[in-house]
């Protein structure tokens, strides 16, 4: 009767489970915790200014930014939340980093976005982190994307409790519909979004965009917001944000808002672009594809830089992947290539500096190579022919952003920041000091030499020529749609720079080619193309016409060739080919540009007009106050001298204008809203002086994620498991605490708690787990609690992201207490009987981790996880036995194409010592009515009886193997593999319409499994444990040894189903067990969880 009871149980709460009260399994898990790492090389000591809307945190060296950033966030606090329709639940906190290479060490989000476990609710927070660009300009249009990017996910998977609850279950969101949102509110409709746009509705048919990288994704996203605008209006926007909200599904909420099938709304798009585009076709070039020198780029590759050698000989570029790069030397004689240095971590889940790595020719064979390691900015030179490179600690900058050797290498001219401020410097290699060229607020980017020269030259957004102006105190004031050539004599310092180019249009990466003539790359006619700049005439003329703009480039005088970076077939491709620099040529504006001068047009009116009144308004109190002229400053060796120039450079709009000559800045009202509401303007007025502090960062704690979810355990079959996660903001302090309580409420319970500290080096974690078993059998008046308590603390220390050691010593007790009501009759109470037995141990488990695997889907990664772990438990009492164990699991994950995946997983386990604990082979994690076999060993290790303490069950381990029972194999080692084939459908099918939950998480798998357990005898030899047996009668001096030749190895081969279903991620797998060289009946298996 006890049995059946259990056993309704088990289907009710199965039931239950499937109805979607609760949330998925809990063994939706690995038994083997993997995870990356985040390595701290400094100590951050966080403070905050506060305001109505925000809290921004610095550390040191921030506090000027983080001012400036508060101030700017709250003036477009109002456009960003009218603009998307969502006003965040609480103040956002704002996590300033002054660089990438400090927001790397940051332990937030570590292991966000894998699958672990089950019935998980994240909390989701009013936070971000933001790191520092290295100038004003990037930064303003970063920080308002990642304030857009962090309210459109509270949007859609935060709110009340209730609301995160149902989250979890719901698909989410693509990466176009969300990253497209948040780019277009930041930046508009831009030239590298009108590239992207472009590209793929002039070479693909295909309005599923899940094959396309993350950042094809986004831009593409952000030309259908930036669609949606133009056609419907802004306030459209909002309203198909708000009812995804509702619905959890993109295509309807679009369909549903704009009365407009979705398949019609996406030819109406793609129809939209290329009908833009038509007129461009005839004007502009595509790069010929014969003249490409990087393959296909199947990696996804992002090029961040090309140079020619001095002498033409030789071409080198830099690929980077997620934080990993290589530099790749190719030979333009023979047309071999070579890696020649290699660099960076993967890092996933984490932001990447994409300007890095920076290359510069010192001389013909000496190859310079700016990155960042260790968090800071590395100098590697490189001499080709030679192994092994000279790495120099680039000193005092934060950030590089261009780096320019002089020939001969002794010195270099770079740009970048020091404390957050944006400036051109000398770096002298031999005597390793930085001098500052540039001493001001204004933006400088992409500086380099003259040839042969100490004249160098770079882009700037100054408004005015001299070197003293001190430029805009406000983010507000930067200048981000105007960026000019300027020119200086580090030899010779001057009180003001040559401004060389004049144009309302962003320049860069200028190139003096011959002492004359300079090259620069320029959005003039709203494609990135290079320019020629004349030094004798000062006139600039359009010298490319390509349909996809300019990355990177470069041009080798000598050759006549250009090396250049641009768009192909969705991804980054470099391009070498023939370039005459004296050529002229003239192309149409773009669409997207057109419509940005007549914004402008209207904007400058607009502002004309405000001034005037404002100059009759104020006429005779108006007071004219001196432009500001800033002190040298002491930190740095300035290189200028000479008198103030208080000289100020206006632009005045002519009445015609000529889009080919004369190109304007892109407005605000680009970026959002056109017509702020009253309550906006109101608010802003109330936000102004409203910012505090600043104020030191305390501690306070936040829940994290609740899971409440149930377990199908080996032991006690079905259970309720209720854990919560808490942190501090920075998630440098974590307590986890949660119980496992069996349904029976008479087969025990589970409760542990866990608290790490992670702000340094090292990660010390303390925790405390009890786990309690029961067995009760009213039949044989059976009652035994068997206890386990484990007080341990916990040291890891990560050599980089993805391998890290770990040592744990730890306190056990186990205590066995026999309750059968028998034994109280003196009777039947035999004298040596002891009702209870406590064994305690002292000990330690030590382990080397690495995981450097990525989230490509559901259940489904890319890469290689691997743990090494050795434990050891030595007695502390009389009761006490020690014994030791060694495993090994190693994990790999390969894509063999955008849709199959390869899985494989080895196993090795061993017990020895004075009291080796068991394997139990067979079964898988968290089945459905699962079964158990009966052991044929002389001592069963599921075995209960009264007077016999089997304590050792609380140690014993059960390994997975598909198709068969659990405990069919037992014994003190195993050794297990399976392979696994995946076919996700929602990628085979990727131009498919999936709308349902369960087909969209579809995945079909072919497998095949192999394992052994054993005690003395290896399978590997011909007898083994399994196919060797000892016969002798009792009494009798004599015994036989018998070989009955039984395969040791246990096998099953079969086809699985996994998918989301009622919330849970199920699996049922179908196995044709493989036993004794025979092929078994099938054996079908419901579970639940991830991976193997």
């Amino acid at each position: 009767m006890v049995r059946k009871y259990i056993r309704l149980v088990q289907v009710i709460a199965l039931t239950i489970c499937f109805l979607g009260l609760s949330a998925q399994m809990n063994a939706q898990t690995y038994k083997v915790e993997f995870g990356k790492n985040r390595i701290q090389y400094k100590y951050f000591d966080w403070s905050y200014f506060a305001s109505e809307n925000f809290e921004v945190y610095f550390y040191d060296g921030g506090r000027d930014i983080a001012y400036k950033t508060i101030e700017y966030l709250e003036g477009e606090f109002s456009r960003i939340t009218e603009t998307i329709g969502q006003l965040p639940y609480a103040k956002i906190r704002v996590f300033l980093y002054n660089s990438i290479i400090d927001k790397q060490q940051s332990n937030v989000g570590v292991n966000a976005g894998d699958f672990t476990i089950g019935g998980q609710t994240d909390f989701i927070q009013s936070q971000l982190e933001l790191a520092y660009s290295g100038d004003y300009s990037s930064f303003k249009t970063k920080a308002v994307y990642s304030v857009t990017e962090m309210l459109i996910e509270e949007m859609l998977y935060g709110g009340n409790i209730a609301e995160m609850f149902q989250s979890s279950f719901t698909n989410s969101i693509p990466l176009w519909f969300t990253g497209g949102i948040a780019r277009y509110v930041s930046r508009g409709w831009d030239s590298e979004s009108d590239d992207a746009v472009r590209e793929y509705v002039a070479s693909t048919t295909e309005d599923k965009f899940i094959k396309l990288t993350p950042e094809m994704n986004i831009l593409l996203g952000q030309s259908i917001w930036n669609y949606i605008a133009q056609k419907n209006g802004q306030r459209t926007i909002s309203n198909i944000l708000n009812l995804a909200r509702i619905i959890r599904n993109e295509e309807n909420s679009i369909e549903r808002t704009l009365d407009t099938p979705y398949e019609q709304f996406m030819r109406e798009w793609r129809l939209y672009y290329s009908e833009a585009n038509t007129l461009l076709k005839e004007s502009y070039l595509e790069p010929d594809v014969d003249n490409i020198v990087s393959g296909k780029n199947r990696e996804d590759y992002h090029y961040t830089s090309v140079k020619f050698s001095p002498d033409g000989k030789f071409l080198a570029y830099s690929a980077m992947s997620q934080g990993q790069f290589k530099v790749i030397v190719r030979n333009l004689g023979s047309e071999e290539e070579k890696e020649i240095f290699a660099g960076g971590l993967k890092l996933i889940n984490q932001e990447t500096d994409r300007n890095y790595p920076i290359l510069s020719w010192a001389d013909s064979t000496t190859l310079g190579v700016v990155y960042a390691e260790e968090g800071s900015n590395i100098l590697a030179v490189k001499r080709l022919g030679t192994k092994g490179e000279q790495k120099i600690r680039i000193p005092l900058l934060s950030k590089i952003q261009s780096f320019d050797f002089k020939d001969g290498g002794r010195l270099a001219v770079m740009t970048g920041s020091i404390n957050n401020v944006p400036d051109a410097f000398v770096y002298n290699l031999v005597r390793g000091q930085v001098q500052k060229i540039s001493d001001d607020k204004f933006d400088e980017r992409d500086v380099s030499f003259y040839p042969g020269s100490n004249q160098i030259v770079f882009i700037s957004n100054r408004s005015t020529d001299s070197v003293f102006v001190s430029g805009p105190d406000k983010l507000e004031a930067v200048e981000m749609n105007q960026f000019n050539v300027y020119g200086y004599d580090i030899d010779y310092p001057d009180s003001s720079f040559r401004r060389m180019t004049n144009a309302l249009a962003v320049a860069k990466q200028p190139l003096n080619i011959d002492g004359d003539k300079i090259l620069y790359i320029s959005d003039q006619q709203g494609i990135y193309n290079l320019y020629r700049y004349s030094l004798s005439d000062s006139t600039s003329v359009q010298i490319t016409n390509f349909l996809y703009g300019i990355k990177q480039y470069d041009f080798n005088y000598d050759l006549g060739k250009v090396a250049f970076i641009s768009n192909f077939d969705g991804k980054d491709g470099v391009f070498v080919q023939d370039l005459n620099v004296n050529a002229s040529m003239f192309s149409p504006v773009t669409p997207r540009r057109a419509l940005q001068v007549a914004r402008i047009l209207a904007e400058r009116r607009r502002e004309r007009l405000g001034e005037q009144y404002e100059q009759l308004d104020s006429a005779n109190s108006q007071t004219v106050s001196p432009i500001e002229v800033k002190s040298p400053l002491q930190q740095l060796d300035s290189l200028k001298a000479g008198a103030i120039n208080t000289e100020e450079y206006e632009f005045e709009i002519e009445t015609k204008v000529d889009t080919r000559n004369y190109q304007f800045e892109q407005p605000a009202t680009d970026r959002g809203v056109n017509n702020r509401s009253f309550l906006s303007i109101y608010q802003n007025a109330n936000n102004e002086n409203s910012i505090q502090g600043p104020s030191p960062y305390e501690n306070r704690f936040q829940t994290d994620n609740v899971i409440t979810t149930f377990v199908i355990d080996e032991l006690r079959s079905v259970s309720q498991l209720l854990e919560i996660e808490m942190n501090d903001y920075l998630e440098n302090h974590r307590f986890r605490g949660g119980i496992l309580i069996p349904l029976s409420f008479n087969s025990g319970y589970d409760i542990y708690g866990e608290y790490e500290y992670l702000k340094n080096r090292v990660d010390i974690s303390a925790s405390y787990h009890r786990k309690s078993l029961v067995r009760i059998d009213q039949a044989t008046f059976l009652n035994q609690r068997f206890n386990k308590n484990t007080f341990q603390l916990g040291f890891a220390y990560p050599f980089n992201h993805k391998l890290r050691a770990e040592f744990n010593p730890f306190i056990t007790e186990t205590r066995y207490i026999d309750r059968d009501i028998r034994l109280l009759i003196p009777a039947n109470n035999p004298s040596q009987f002891i009702p209870e037995i406590t064994s305690d141990y002292i000990g330690f488990n030590s382990a080397l981790v690495y995981d450097n695997t990525i989230v490509t889907g559901i259940n489904l990664h890319q890469g290689t996880r691997a743990k090494v772990r050795y434990e050891s438990h030595f007695k502390m009492n009389s009761d006490a036995v020690s014994f030791n164990n060694l495993e090994l699991d190693v994990r790999h994950y390969y894509r063999l194409n955008k849709a199959i995946y390869l899985a494989g997983r080895a196993y090795f386990g061993t017990y020895f010592g004075d009291a080796p604990k068991k394997y139990l082979l067979g079964g898988v994690d968290n089945w459905a009515f699962n079964s158990t076999e009966s052991s044929n060993a002389e001592v069963n290790p599921l075995d209960f009886q009264t007077l016999f303490d089997n304590s050792d069950v609380l140690f014993h381990q059960f390994t997975n193997l598909r198709g068969y029972n659990y405990n069919t194999f037992q014994g003190r080692n195993v050794l297990t593999f399976s392979g696994e084939i995946r076919f996700p459908i929602n990628q085979l099918l990727s131009n498919a319409d999936l709308k349902s939950n369960f087909l969209k998480n579809l995945q079909f798998v072919g497998f095949y499994d192999i394992g052994s357990a054993w005690d003395d005898l290896s399978p590997f030899k011909d007898k083994n444990n399994l196919n060797t047996e000892e016969i002798r009668n009792e009494g009798s001096p004599f015994s036989a040894v018998i070989n009955n030749f039984s395969n040791p190895w246990l096998q099953s081969t079969g086809v699985g189903v996994r998918t989301m279903l009622f919330g849970f991620f199920s699996r049922v797998d179908v196995s044709f067990p493989i036993r004794n060289f025979e092929t078994l009946n099938p054996k079908v298996q419901l579970s639940f969880g991830y991976d193997f």
